[in-house]
């Protein structure tokens, strides 16, 4: 199979590999499976506007980034609100961008080893079937479509350094946008994309590409900041949020993530069986008979409180209140932090879905692979790659100092696949394609242009 076609074919198996999963375990028939995308989306439609319940108050809210409720509206318009057409629409749709990811993972490996084409497929099929990434398509939650816009602002930055091209540093720049109006914690991986830059082209050259991504993202993200601030009356990012989630993952009653630990969850997934749709459905109703810690740790005290309060003024509110918590028992905090790292390497146990066998069985390979892909790719290809894992570093670490979920940990799983096809990678040294150069011009110089190739072994194959 030629090698074009291998891309075509690893981007289709991604898409049937969701389409099939979406339609197997019926996801979209779930009630109360929408949380909080589904109310905005809901009210947008409603026309009151980018709006929902939260912390005791009903208005327009900075709770969620936009760009994804808005994508929920427009499934919900098409099909009718909240429905199960519209939610399997939604969810096709998802499948859809779960192709767009494989296809964004070997666009990423071919900038990272462009004499490596084997490593981009591998990197694409792995990020066509792993079942996180295609578990991920029949939720209604932003993990998805972060997955995509992480992965494909990490490739356009490199693209960037090669080309020097003014065209795909304003690409790059309008995906990191995007990228935060979808998730603005994930905007860290800015640093690694600026440090791919400078890698590429030198300090000196990488002021102005660096300068036009910045400026680009900046002119993306701004529309939504000035309605943020004619809407609560002072500056917000993009989300107004960050105290209520880090109270939700410190506060006094809290394991580190935003969920609570029953034992009524044990009895149902216990019970739960039969096909695999029954057996999803058991863990939807797990996951809410788990709930959030919102409905233990607030009062109806509480919520007459905060909702006399401004959005952000809430958030500030339980942010204080958690630092007190922590302030109480100082040793607690480096515990919690401890146990998100270790709940983000492996697996959240307040989450009952995490603990399926086949969630668990393809978290640990692809962790796995990644690390003895790190290791096999050579010295030359991981000094190529250390952005990438600068960007996914980042991440871990501002989850492990605040809140952990499974679904943090979706959005970098791209990027393991691109470790992890360091298998197929034998011992080659790859090297960058000087500024300007194309990789037309580079395939016809052939290997000798990135300095000694070996030959491939059979590892990965």
């Amino acid at each position: 199979m030629s090698h074009h076609r291998a891309i075509i074919a690893v981007a289709l198996l991604a898409v049937a590999a969701r389409v099939a999963a979406v339609l197997v375990l019926q996801s979209h028939t779930v009630p109360r499976s929408t949380y909080e995308h589904g109310e905005i989306a809901a009210n947008l439609l409603d026309g009151r506007g980018f709006s929902i319940r939260f912390l005791g108050d009903d208005g327009p809210t900075s709770q969620q980034a936009p760009t994804y409720p808005v994508l929920v509206a427009a499934a919900f318009g098409v099909g009718g609100g909240e429905t199960p057409e519209a939610l399997l629409l939604l969810q096709l749709g998802q499948a859809i961008l779960g192709g767009l990811t494989a296809l964004a993972t070997m666009a990423l490996v071919r900038e990272l080893a462009p004499g490596r084409p084997r490593m981009a497929v591998v990197a694409g099929l792995i990020a066509a079937v792993h079942p996180t990434l295609v578990y991920s398509a029949t939720h209604v939650q932003v993990a998805g479509l972060a997955a995509l816009l992480v992965t494909a602002s990490l490739a356009m930055a490199y693209r960037s350094a090669r080309t020097g091209r003014r065209g795909d540093a304003i690409g790059a720049g309008a995906v990191l946008g995007i990228l935060v109006l979808t998730d603005p914690i994930l905007g860290l991986i800015s640093s690694g994309m600026a440090w791919a830059m400078v890698r590429g082209r030198g300090a000196a050259g990488s002021i102005r590409p660096l300068a036009t991504i910045g400026i680009v993202a900046a002119l993306v993200v701004s529309p939504w900041v000035a309605r943020n601030y004619r809407v609560h009356g002072e500056f917000v990012p993009v989300k107004s949020t960050f105290g209520y989630a880090f109270w939700q993952g410190n506060c006094a009653i809290s394991e580190g993530t935003d969920k609570v630990v029953r034992p009524s969850v044990d009895r149902i997934l216990d019970e739960g069986g039969g096909s695999l749709a029954d057996r999803n459905r058991a863990f939807w109703e797990a996951r809410h008979e788990a709930g959030y810690i919102d409905d233990v740790a607030l009062t109806a005290e509480d919520y007459r409180t905060l909702g006399a309060l401004g959005e952000p003024a809430r958030s500030r509110l339980l942010f204080r209140r958690a630092l007190d918590d922590l302030r109480a028992d100082p040793a607690r905090y480096p515990r919690l932090c401890l146990d998100r790292f270790r709940a983000f390497v492996l697996w959240d146990e307040t989450n009952p879905k995490t603990r399926s066998l086949v969630y668990r069985a393809g978290h640990l390979g692809l962790t796995t692979l990644a690390v003895l892909g790190w290791i096999a790719m050579g010295p030359g290809l991981r000094r190529r790659m250390a952005p990438t894992l600068l960007a996914a570093a980042l991440i871990a670490a501002f989850h492990a100092l605040t809140i952990v979920s499974a679904r943090f940990h979706v959005p970098i799983e791209p990027l393991m696949a691109a470790w992890a096809s360091g298998l197929a990678s034998g011992t080659a040294r790859v090297g960058l394609p000087k500024p300007g150069e194309s990789r037309m011009i580079r395939a016809v110089r052939g290997p000798s242009a990135a300095g000694p190739v070996g030959r491939s072994g059979a590892i990965g194959r």
